[in-house]
């Protein structure tokens, strides 16, 4: 799978700047270069330097100076790729960029593709599958958290589970076999109570990777956040205040968005997509009934819900309906987070609803048009988020991972049940192979060229 080419793309985003890097790599990149560099040292040949050096001299094409430039050099296997690699920092003119490119190309290199320099990474070994992503990932990472559970993954955590996870069915696979090998002897080689528990504590596992992608999908595309409530009690005034915008119109007539506006910010390290929603209430008008329907959407769609509410009543039936209301969003969205927000603390003494605030995990008292109050909610928010994170060792990102768990999971639960309803081993082992090729396609023990194809093509030209 691996070609003999040697190929070269620019490392760094094309267009002027301060400096630029063209990365090379393939068994003629160090010879390749030879015959384009001069050194600032007479007589200086890179072919005999070691590597992880610098050396400064010059490009040229048939003696005509294109640039002073830095010749990094990485010999296999010590380089990124594995194989002989170099790295050309030179200014950062589009013009020295293209002529360096094109001069390279005409000595016989090839463009590298998407992906190439780390999919040759993965080929060599430097790197598995999962890793490889996770370097995909940490490029395009834009926050704190999303940084480091890239950095995270590169590291290996993923990787040094999924293979521990599947060194263990190796070795209850093989017992399987040696039983089926030995059915004669009517020989065991493993006490059942110890696949029982392994099975158990496998499946155990399985579902944690599983449920931590829920947060780190979340994290990595972003945590919706839904602002909910009736109309005209202030979630207009909240959303502008905290994307720092003046997005949504506020106005003390009801009903005044008809739409869903949404905004970002980032506190803590974790980024956040806030959505101001239509009020919720029954009506006749067409336009706001459609724009309750989007709010219902919003609310399947977000991670967290804040519903806002007007504490300024003392109305008991009010407090009541309130109370009725959250309870229920918590009933109908179990996995959801909700804060439940009393609003207009500048005008109103909470004492009325201490019943509501003793029944629910997050209630806060706030001043959206003084700004009293939502600091301290913003931050209570992120550190739900960065507790989870510190909760779990390991985070899946990956849809793909999550998908190949999942199947693996259903066949080490369809094993523990042939184990329970003592079904014969071999059939029992069929189960546990494919536990086995689920796992390592996560991390491409197991591959097929489909998968890795549509893996490298979302990286960027020169990784």
């Amino acid at each position: 799978m691996l070609d003999e080419d040697t190929i070269v793309a620019l490392a760094t985003p094309m267009g002027s700047s301060a400096i630029s890097v063209i990365r090379i790599s393939g068994n003629n990149s160090i010879s390749t270069v030879e015959t384009i560099f001069v050194s600032v040292i007479s007589g200086k040949k890179l072919e005999n330097q070691s590597t992880h050096t610098l050396h400064l001299g010059s490009i040229v094409d048939e003696n005509v100076l294109l640039d002073q430039v830095l010749v990094s050099i990485f010999r296999s296997p010590s380089s990124y790729t594995g194989e002989n690699m170099i790295e050309i920092s030179c200014h950062g003119s589009y013009y020295i960029q293209q002529k360096i490119l094109q001069l390279l190309i005409k000595k016989g290199l090839r463009l590298a593709r998407p992906g190439e320099f780390t999919f040759r990474a993965f080929l060599n070994k430097k790197v598995d599958l999962s890793q490889a992503e996770a370097i995909a990932d940490l490029i395009l990472s834009e926050n704190q958290a999303d940084h480091e559970i890239s950095l995270q993954q590169i590291k290996g955590s993923l990787t040094h589970t999924i293979k521990n996870l599947r060194k263990k069915l190796l070795d209850f696979a093989s017992l399987l076999e040696l039983e089926l090998d030995f059915s004669e002897e009517d020989v065991i080689f493993a006490k059942r109570s110890e696949l029982f528990s392994f099975l158990k504590d496998l499946e155990k596992t399985l579902k944690d990777l599983i449920e931590s992608f829920s947060l780190g999908n979340a994290i990595k595309k972003g945590i919706y956040v839904a602002i909910i409530g009736e109309p005209n009690v202030g979630k207009s005034t909240l959303f502008n205040y905290v994307i720092k915008e003046n997005r949504s119109i506020i106005s003390h007539i009801e009903g005044t968005t008809r739409d869903s506006i949404e905004g970002e910010f980032v506190l803590n390290g974790i980024h956040f997509h806030f959505v101001d929603t239509a009020g919720i209430r029954e009506t006749k008008d067409p336009i706001e009934i459609m724009g309750v329907q989007k709010t219902m959407e919003k609310i399947q769609e977000s991670q967290v819900l804040l519903y806002l509410f007007e504490a300024s009543t003392k109305e008991k039936k009010k407090q009541k309906k309130i109370l009725h209301e959250i309870q229920l969003l918590h009933k109908k969205y179990p996995l959801k987070k909700i804060l439940a927000i009393a609003n207009k603390s500048d005008v109103s003494s909470f004492k009325d609803f201490y019943k509501i605030k003793s029944k629910i995990p997050y209630f806060f008292e706030i001043s959206a048009k003084n700004h009293h109050g939502i600091k301290k909610m913003l931050y209570t928010l992120s550190n739900l988020f960065i507790k989870k994170l510190q909760e779990k060792n390991i985070i899946v990102t990956q849809n793909r991972h999550y998908e190949a768990l999942k199947k693996s999971l259903e066949e080490v639960f369809l094993a523990h049940e042939a184990f329970n309803k003592r079904v014969s081993e071999d059939l029992i082992s069929i189960h546990i192979k494919e536990a086995l090729r689920y796992l390592g396609e996560i991390t491409g023990e197991i591959t097929n060229e489909e998968i890795l194809k549509n893996i490298f093509s979302k990286f960027c030209i020169g990784k």
